[in-house]
């Protein structure tokens, strides 16, 4: 019995730490329209919180492997073809215990959960980093889209693209009121309007739509209380009685110059879809000529 409950034991530990390392990828989706915004690092690994138990350092129980220096985060041991070499990741990074051999196993902090391990190389800043390597928030919650990405303590500063906010905990760029420190009224420069709750209905359902003040363009999607920003294509614009982009000379708030332009683009597609059409009959009765 005792053997069946250890065995058990394990199996939730196991699944359980998969089911939290899943988690931690999980984005938004939204985001995922935009979404999102690939950071050009390697890709990132499935992190399965595999705990093994301390060993001695310096022994090796297969030819090719790494595990973690007891008590360390960024301190591990490298076997290649059975010779044990202590290593040390990079200030600001992390050792993953799960990737597989061919993969660097130096991560960002969002990619490694340390548990334990939490000891760390005493941080070696610069001017411009907290850490020699790391992805850093700049600006404050109504300035939420900019950030930078330290590499040998130098900085390369970034901005979110237009509407999305720099998440401290995925590392991407998200939905404003996805990410805990941003302030999405501020940072949008709008607040979605109060609608009232009726008694016999209760609080109302779904999404609602807003068009911007200044951009007929652009569109806010009020989920709850917190607003996120979308945007029309190239000459589209948003029509307030259908909750969806238009051609551009259907909206009257539209300035005359887009107007103009996308009207332009209309009776062009229109010519050319006649030319088209006129291209298929012809080509129709001349087959149907040939077989007669």
């Amino acid at each position: 019995m005792d053997k069946t409950l250890i065995v058990f034991a394990c199996l939730c530990g196991f699944a359980a730490a998969q089911f939290n390392s899943f988690g931690s990828f999980g984005a938004t989706a939204n985001a995922g329209a935009y979404n999102n915004y690939n950071r050009g690092q390697q890709p990132q690994q499935q992190n399965r919180q595999v705990q093994e138990a301390p060993r001695p350092t310096g022994v090796c129980r297969e030819l090719n492997e790494r595990y973690p220096v007891s008590g360390s985060c960024d301190k591990y041991v490298e076997c290649l073809n059975g010779t044990a070499e202590e290593k040390l990741c990079p200030d600001g990074l992390r050792f993953n215990p799960n990737v597989n051999f061919s993969v660097y196993p130096c991560q960002y902090p969002n990619e490694v959960s340390c548990l334990e391990r939490s000891a760390l190389q005493p941080a070696q800043p610069t001017d411009q980093c907290e850490h020699q390597f790391g992805y850093y928030k700049l600006g404050d919650s109504r300035n939420c889209s900019y950030f930078r990405n330290c590499v040998n303590g130098v900085g390369y500063d970034f901005q979110c693209p237009e509407g999305l906010a720099w998440s401290s905990a995925s590392y991407r760029c998200e939905w404003p009121d996805e990410v805990e420190d941003c302030d999405a009224e501020a940072f949008l420069g709008f607040r979605c309007p109060e609608v009232p709750i009726s008694k016999e209905l209760g609080a109302p359902a779904g999404f609602r739509y807003y068009r911007a003040d200044n951009n007929c363009q652009k569109y806010f999607l009020c989920i709850g209380s917190k607003p996120r920003v979308l945007f029309c294509g190239s000459n589209t614009a948003y029509d307030e009685l259908t909750n969806t982009c238009v051609s551009a000379d259907e909206v009257a708030a539209c300035p005359s110059e887009l107007r103009a332009q996308a009207a332009r683009v209309r009776e062009e597609e229109k010519q050319l879809l006649a030319k088209e059409l006129e291209f298929n009959a012809k080509t129709t009765n001349k087959r149907r000529y040939q077989y007669n």
